[in-house]
């Protein structure tokens, strides 16, 4: 009995084991991959998808390895491929994934993983190559969550791979119990059902938002009925009584928000990301934050917040997945809210009526849009749009340097604040340019608040970025920005906007509308949404009384900007691709300020009209999260966007009416006069400072300010837009082709004419590849071949004059790799011939609007162009840089001409002469601050400006002209230091010249090396400067009165002190800038590191050193320093004798105006003298710092041994003009005679600038001509 009781138990244990087993198997089915359906060649029960799915971007297959069975998936391209099955879960349980995993060449993204589609939750990525390991995912699935869907896969969501992987014995397996440690929520949203089970077929909640619509519009049509009737009697709001009333309405609009919070979780993908992220950022730490996450798309602005409520759930056991999680992560936006309703509370009690003040305010608590966004939705958008307020607000306060860091915040939180980056920058600009006619504000003090503004910006994204960088290259988070625009590649993403009514919902942006894509049409609507947006704050800025803050701010901008912040986003929303359906929302909370600001009632129907429109967006972009997109869906997309580009329409003109006619349609009468803010002359009090009789050992306070006039306004302003037409003529065309055909050896190419054609001549244009093609006739007849070399790029190179007829053409690569943009034929009357190509080779000839009739440097590259361009486009692209003799930021700054207006001549030239432009207004302003003289100023300006090499320099696209600017600034700055003292102008003022001046020098020398030996001068300076202040010091101890005594008692501290901040302006800064001057490097496609033998900064460092101190080679236009005074030898950068008149000829050469380097050379040698006869010349400040920025940038290379250039003087040009003008200065105040010198020396550059003109910029002139201006033996202009 006792042994068939057993046998049953074992029996029965045994039953159990297999059935559990059998459940455990039929979880997911084919986990072994083994079975393969014939017709779809995939895995059985599996499914693929991926973001790319063309032959060329991905493939899988079946295969046998190692003696397993596994699917093959490949990504040739960064990708995200995957194939997955749906599972039957369990609400509720935890549940562990395992899958064997091999990868070879896995990089970037989420690597090879297994994830939960439509979840965050991924397995760790597996990169590189990998023989076969067990990779686990554990996590739980939601509270009603039935199903899973599995994928293996290499990528992930917006973090996609490139490589190869094999996916083999995949199981899940149900756990019994909570795992320890952490896991993963698979929880995802489920479709939407009917109460019989079946799935929807119309849009969910159809009827809730239109009624919600619907009463939403009726309701603000009332309120503006109402407040547009303005008031017989206005009862002044009191702000000065009870707080009660406004603290109570705080707390309803708070309780309100979080009751919605907990009963709306939100919007599914949103708050699944910001609730993964905070518990993972708490659980991981921020090092590891975004190396461990499989998707974050965000900053690291708003993951602070994250962090900190993921550390507060912790702390109170909360799950993440709960709805008190999700409320939490909710708070910081409905804060916002509330920020806003204090905001508009306030704003209203100082100038409207009661019953206004307390509608507006109520309008902020309480407004659907701005509920159901922080609350309902759980997005950031009003925390966003309250940073960017607040750097608008401190901007109008004044508080300039302040606002570029609140902005900089902002951009921390998310990359939609760039919007109106723009804006800003103009708004900055208009800042410094009124700082000329304000006779208060000094251009230098504007200039250089406008910098420290956007240093102060920069620094905060970069330092708050830091704690999350973890093992990530030092500017990881830049991918955040540049990511995020792109990342949705569509016209409207679920948008109501222009493209959304013209079906470009969730269609590519790449689509034609028209004539153009998607993507083209809305880059020209953001640009001139952009200006329009300038040209409005510019016309309003002086627009009426200004009643948000004192009348000084006003002026210089005040409300104009918050109100043309608010147009520049409404419009890019409106009329831009790639746009959001919350990107609108910033620009209501604007208006809504604006409704404040200008009283009119016209802002206060846009605002209805935007928020009406906003909200029917976001709640069908909500409710349709995961759902098909239905006919009814449809129809309230074009009912959307008609609503919001009607607003738009109303909008624009709103605001032309007010800002530009300066019409207004008051809403409520405004506070009387007597109300208003008064403006007050304080009367100075004799208490406010005790001065007392000086000994004379201590200088008075330095007045560094320019005291500019309206003269100096004319006349740096009539020489800079003269010299920028000058430089801008004839700099280049935007003439060139840009599509290439690529091919290796062995490929080719067929071309076709459509009758026999005489081909007189075959020209292309070529890119970065070397390699030699041949071309033969249709007879079989070698035509050419031809060596594709770096030297021929981006230029049109004749290869071939075959004289000959021919019907067609077949190209060969031979060896090699060809890059070819464009081939031309050309008949023996240099007409092009029109062709086709195989279909293979279509770039060949499909810009043939492009191809020049006469090739020249107008469309093409010359001299060392073809490094620094080259490696400009490189950079853009993200290819591996050609040119490394050399650090960065030159190319780069090179590569936004580029990206703007395409790789063209224009475009790699016009940045360096934008740079060159910028340097006239530079050197007047320094010349004007050394001789406090306006006609000293423009002839230094005039001289520089009209320098030969100056000229040419900055119109070639090379490097030099950036370090030259930088080299400016920073002895600039440097002086205004020297001039100033510590003890009597106080401590911290002496820091702003002292820092930018360290600014300057580490973005110059990040440019090119040779601001390091202007960097030296400085230091130079600076220690002087401190030895000053010690010799005052120690007088001032023994002879000076009581107050210089205790004046001078904090030498040492301030010593100390500002040897530590130049620690910070001159070498952390610097070197902070330089490594961010190689993010090129590390995103391009061999991912540099910083430190590293291989491929990274510190390698590329150790070869520009040792390339510029070995360097051996020999040149035929190189010159030594000593010849560089004298111009003696002048560097020839091209000719062209072939494509031009008979006995003419084309060149372009770099050398001294001889009346600029000539006499200035003269005249610092004779000022030098002059300083050993002049204790007054002495006593000049500013003539130490001209003689200091001689000797800096000149004597470092009488001990340069290598192959040096007469453009290596260009730097020291500008310190020798100042010096030569201190010696003129010198004797016209001796001879009254001498005052007319300077300007007969500007006369004659000016006269020699016409006369060389041709040989300077290539202008086609008989060769006799040229030759005529050889003066010297060895000025040889035609390469002979």
């Amino acid at each position: 009995m006792r042994r068939i009781l057993s046998a049953v138990i074992a029996a029965i244990i045994l039953l159990m084991c297999a059935v559990s087993f059998a459940a455990d198997e039929q979880l997911i089915k084919n986990g072994g991959f083994g079975d393969v359906d014939a017709d779809t060649g995939l895995p059985k029960n599996w499914r693929c998808d991926g973001w790319l799915m063309t032959d060329g971007d991905a493939a899988y297959e079946v295969v046998s390895v190692d003696g397993r069975s596994c699917v093959h998936i490949i990504n040739m391209v960064d990708n995200d491929f995957r194939l997955y099955q749906e599972i039957s879960v369990k609400p509720n349980s935890f549940y562990k994934i395992t899958c064997d995993i091999k990868t070879l060449n896995v990089v970037g993204g989420a690597g090879a993983n297994i994830s939960i589609i439509n979840s965050l939750a991924t397995s760790e990525p597996l990169l590189g190559t990998n023989d076969w390991q067990t990779v686990s995912l554990v996590g739980k699935t939601g509270k009603s969550q039935k199903t899973l869907t599995v994928a293996v896969r290499v990528g992930g969501y917006g973090n996609t791979s490139k490589g190869e992987a094999w996916f083999s014995n995949i199981s899940v397996e149900k756990l019994s119990s909570a795992p320890e440690g952490t896991y993963a929520e698979f929880a995802t949203a489920e479709p939407q059902k009917t109460d019989d089970g079946e799935t929807r077929e119309t849009m969910p909640y159809f009827g809730t938002v239109l009624l919600v619509t619907v009463v939403m519009a009726a309701a603000f049509v009332l309120i503006y009925k109402s407040m547009a009737k303005g008031e017989a009697h206005v009862e002044l709001m009191d702000d000065s009584g009870s707080n009660v009333p406004i603290i109570a309405l705080l707390a309803v609009a708070l309780l309100v928000r979080l009751i919605i919070s907990f009963a709306v979780r939100g919007y599914k993908f949103d708050i699944t990301c910001f609730t993964a992220w905070a518990s993972h950022a708490a659980e991981v730490g921020m090092p590891k934050f975004y190396e461990t996450i499989s998707f974050c798309d965000y900053p690291p602005g708003y993951m602070y917040v994250l962090w900190l409520i993921g550390k507060i759930g912790r702390l109170f056991n909360i799950s993440s997945g709960s709805a008190a999680f999700a409320a939490l992560v909710k708070l910081p936006s409905i804060i916002a809210d509330l920020i806003l309703t204090y905001v508009v509370y306030k704003m209203c009690a100082k100038r409207m009526s009661k019953r206004v003040t307390w509608t507006l305010t109520s309008l902020a608590a309480f407004s659907p849009l701005f509920v159901f966004m922080s609350s309902g939705w759980g997005q950031i958008d009003q925390l966003l749009a309250m940073c960017m307020f607040a750097a608008m607000y401190l901007f109008i306060e004044d508080k300039k340097i302040l606002a570029g860091l609140v902005y900089g915040a902002a951009i921390l939180i998310k990359p939609q604040a760039l919007l109106i980056g723009p804006l800003f920058a103009v708004a900055y600009l208009m800042y410094i340019i009124d700082s000329f006619g304000d006779k208060g504000r000094s251009p230098a003090a504007a200039i250089g608040k406008t910098l420290a503004a956007v240093v102060s910006a920069v620094a905060l994204i970069f330092v708050a970025s830091l704690p999350f960088k973890g093992n990530q290259g030092l500017f990881w988070f830049l991918s955040k920005y540049f990511g995020t625009a792109t990342s949705y590649n569509y016209a409207s993403v679920e948008a109501f906007n222009l493209f959304a009514l013209l079906g470009g919902n969730w269609v590519s942006a790449d689509t034609e509308l028209l004539f153009m894509p998607y993507s083209t049409w809305g880059t020209i609507f953001i640009v001139i949404s952009v200006v329009y947006g300038a040209v409005l704050y510019i016309c309003g800025r002086k627009s009426g009384e200004y009643v948000a803050v004192d009348e000084s701010a006003a002026r210089r901008g005040g409300r104009s900007l918050i109100l043309s912040a608010a147009f520049v986003i409404a419009a890019i929303f409106t009329l831009g691709h790639f746009m959001h359906e919350r990107y609108i929302f910033p620009a209501v909370t604007f208006i809504l300020i604006s409704v404040i600001l200008y009283n009119d009632r016209r802002l206060l129907a846009a605002f209805g009209g935007f928020s009406v429109g906003a909200m029917l967006n976001a709640m069908c972009a909500m409710a349709i999260a995961g759902a098909q997109r239905y006919s009814d869906y449809k129809v309230l997309t074009v009912v959307g966007s008609i609503i919001n580009i009607a607003s738009f329409i109303y909008f624009t003109y709103v605001c032309t009416d007010i800002m530009i006619r300066k019409r207004y349609f008051p809403l409520m009468s405004s506070k009387s006069a007597k109300n208003a803010k008064k403006q007050q002359k304080r009367k100075p009090d004799v208490n406010d400072e005790v001065k007392s009789k000086p000994s004379g050992i201590l200088p008075p306070p330095t007045d560094n300010k320019l005291h500019l006039t309206k003269r100096d306004a004319l006349y740096c302003g009539v020489l800079t837009l003269v010299y920028a037409i000058v430089a801008l003529t004839n700099l280049g065309t935007m003439q060139a082709p840009e599509t290439e055909w690529k091919a290796s050896a062995g490929e080719t190419a067929e071309i076709y004419f459509s009758e026999t054609e005489f081909v007189g001549d075959i020209r292309v244009f070529t890119g970065i590849y070397e390699g030699r093609i041949l071309l033969t006739s249709d007879s079989d007849a070698q035509l050419c071949e031809h060596d594709i070399v770096n030297g021929e790029m981006y230029r049109w190179t004749s290869i071939a004059r075959p004289n000959m007829e021919i019907k067609s053409i077949k190209l060969t690569v031979v060896s090699g790799k060809a890059w070819i943009n464009e081939i031309a034929f050309f008949d023996a009357e240099g007409n092009a011939i029109p062709f086709t190509t195989s279909e293979n080779c279509s770039a060949l000839g499909d810009e043939p609007e492009e191809v020049p009739l006469v090739p020249s440097y107008m469309n093409g590259m010359y001299f060392d162009e073809l490094y620094h361009a080259r490696t400009a486009f490189e950079h853009l692209h993200g290819i591996r840089p050609y040119e490394n003799s050399h650090p960065p930021l030159g190319k780069v700054i090179i590569s936004i001409g580029i990206a703007v207006f395409g790789m063209n001549a224009f475009g790699w030239r016009i940045m360096g002469v934008l740079f060159g432009i910028g340097m006239v207004p530079i050197m007047y302003m320094f010349a004007r601050r050394l001789f406090k003289r306006s006609d000293f100023a423009l002839v230094a300006a005039g001289l520089f400006a009209f320098d030969f090499m100056h000229y040419t320099q900055t119109r070639i696209a090379t490097i030099d002209v950036y370090g030259v600017f930088f080299i400016l600034l920073m002895f600039y700055y440097m002086y205004q230091y020297y001039c100033m003292n510590f003890y009597v102008d106080g401590f911290k003022k002496t820091l702003k010249p002292l820092g930018l001046a360290g600014l300057f020098f580490g973005l110059g020398a990040a440019s090119k090396w040779i601001c390091l030996y202007a960097g030296a001068g400085l230091a130079i300076i600076l220690f002087t400067s401190l030895i000053r202040r010690f010799i005052e010091y120690r007088r001032c101890q023994k002879y000076g009165t009581k107050e210089e005594h205790e004046k001078t008692k904090c030498f040492f501290k301030y010593l100390i002190y500002t040897l530590l901040i130049c620690c910070v302006f001159y070498i952390v800064i610097p070197v902070a800038i330089y490594i961010a001057s190689y993010i090129p490097y590390m995103l391009c496609e061999s991912h540099y590191t910083v430190f590293g033998s291989n491929d990274s900064v510190w390698s590329v460092q150790e070869f520009m050193f040792n390339y510029h101190s070995g360097l051996k080679a020999t040149h035929n236009y190189s010159s030594s320093w000593y010849e560089w005074p004298f111009t003696l030898r002048p560097v020839w950068y091209y000719v062209e004798n072939t494509y031009v008149a008979e006995n003419c000829s084309r060149t372009i050469s770099a050398f001294g105006n001889p009346a600029v380097w000539w006499i200035s050379t003269i005249g610092t040698i004779a000022m030098i003298a002059a300083l050993a006869i002049s204790d007054k010349i002495k006593k000049e400040k500013g003539m130490f710092i001209v003689l200091m920025g001689i000797a800096a940038n000149l004597l470092p290379w009488v001990l340069v041994t290598r192959c040096t250039f007469a453009y290596h003087f260009f730097a020291t040009v500008p310190f020798m003009i100042l010096c030569t003008l201190y010696f003129v200065k010198y004797m016209e105040e001796r001879f009254e005679w001498f005052k007319h010198v300077k300007w007969v020396w500007l006369a004659l550059a000016i006269v020699l600038f016409v006369l060389f003109y041709p040989v300077l910029t290539g202008t086609e002139v008989p060769r006799s001509y040229i030759h005529a201006l050889e003066w010297l033996p060895r000025w040889t202009f035609l390469g002979y």
